[in-house]
């Protein structure tokens, strides 16, 4: 739904780069079969490492093929075979997109709201595909979101309010269905990366919130105002802090023979999503190339 979980693929081996691309397209195979064609267009980085995470706290065995698809009609590609935690990740994103959808028709003005209400009726079958299977799911995110969304109307000057009630929705999809050590495991992991992924969020979208006029936790924070330079490094640092304290559960998995799980969640953790902060907060670019310049200068023979 965010999509800044993802890998760092300069630093993955080749293998877990394929590995990682399989279970991406078996998560999208997945939701096509569990909640419909159209639940397909909500695949997400954040969704495919969830289901890693729980792949590798369970005993669901990862199985391979190659195949074609709607997006890749000409070449056979890897895929990860449809098993019970893929299919857990597609109910469970569909249920988190229905809460999207409903918040921005609420929330949102303009464009986003029609765009919003134009898909509330796929939206809302593929929420109901997964209410025949996790109702109780269901409740827990739509309590959680409610909560977040009267916390949000608050319009308070705190940035860990709303982020813990964020990093509790995603606390309960992470640990559904696990029962004693790995449940708190997998709960405190939830808990984490949700806080992240909301502190991320928030200080990606500032300035076009303030510009809007809609809530951000950090335009409260600063009275009104989007953080300066030096704000953004010290927002970056706090998601460090955020992570470090995710990886000291993500170090009690126990990944058995899965070293390809490991190598991509490590990646993830550990290179992907740092970089991503220093991204937000301004301390590092991503180079995008100019189409007109790279044209240009291969009409001059310098490239």
């Amino acid at each position: 739904m965010f999509g800044y979980v993802k890998t760092y693929t300069p630093e993955l081996r080749v293998r877990e780069d394929e590995y990682y691309r399989a279970v991406y397209c078996g998560l999208c195979r997945a939701e096509g079969k569990c909640t419909g064609q159209c639940s397909r267009f909500t695949l997400s980085y954040d969704m495919t490492f969830l289901a890693l995470v729980r792949m590798a706290a369970s005993d669901t065995q990862v199985e391979f093929k190659r195949g074609r698809c709607i997006a890749h009609p000409f070449k056979k590609r890897a895929y990860a075979v449809r098993n019970p935690e893929l299919d857990y990740c597609a109910y469970a994103s569909a249920l988190l997109v229905w809460g999207k959808c409903r918040d921005d028709i609420s929330d949102e003005r303009g464009a986003k709201r029609l765009k919003a209400s134009l898909a509330r009726p796929f939206v809302s079958h593929m929420r109901k595909k997964s209410l025949k299977k996790y109702a109780d799911l269901d409740e827990k995110i739509t309590e959680g979101l409610k909560r977040l969304a009267e916390t949000e109307a608050k319009r308070l000057p705190s940035v860990d309010i709303p982020a813990d009630c964020f990093g509790e929705i995603l606390a309960e999809i992470c640990s559904y269905g696990h029962d004693g050590a790995t449940k708190k495991l997998l709960y405190d992991i939830g808990r984490h990366i949700g806080r992240w992924v909301y502190i991320a969020d928030a200080i990606d979208d500032c300035e076009e919130d303030m510009e809007k006029g809609r809530f951000n936790p950090f335009v409260c924070l600063y009275g009104g105002r989007v953080p300066t330079p030096e704000e953004r490094r010290s927002v970056a640092d706090s998601l460090r802090l955020e992570l470090s304290r995710a990886e000291l559960a993500f170090d009690l998995l126990e990944y058995g023979d899965k070293r390809d799980i490991r190598g991509i969640i490590e990646n993830i953790v550990y290179i992907g999503m740092p970089r991503t902060a220093d991204r937000l907060a301004g301390v590092i670019t991503e180079c995008k190339t100019n189409k007109k310049t790279k044209k240009k200068t291969k009409k001059n023979g310098k490239a």
